[in-house]
């Protein structure tokens, strides 16, 4: 069951090439990314992923480093949780 809501003017393959274009220059466009992935329910990141020249999910992996990396990229045997302090500061936890 998806957690989001589906938007109706989704296009598979514009998002595609926003992803490859937040992956160009020297740094990862880390919001950008967030923008096209954090508002996709499950069925229309598979549909971007199909329409990704590349294996996006190993594109993710080079990109990407550290917590983010744990964040971003599929991990089907970990389930992962964010921890969020007071001060507005969050880590990554790995839910036993």
């Amino acid at each position: 069951m998806a957690t989001l809501l589906a938007l109706e003017d989704f296009s598979p393959s514009e998002d595609a090439m926003a992803l490859n274009k937040a992956f160009e220059g020297w740094s990862t466009d880390r919001k950008g990314m967030i923008r096209i992935l954090g508002r996709r329910n499950a069925d229309q990141r598979k549909q971007i992923r199909l329409a990704y020249q590349e294996d996006l999910n190993k594109k993710l992996k080079s990109e990407l480093l550290g917590d983010f990396e744990v964040l971003v990229t599929p991990c089907p045997r970990k389930a992962w949780t964010l921890l969020f302090y007071r001060d507005g500061s969050c880590i990554p936890r790995r839910l036993s």
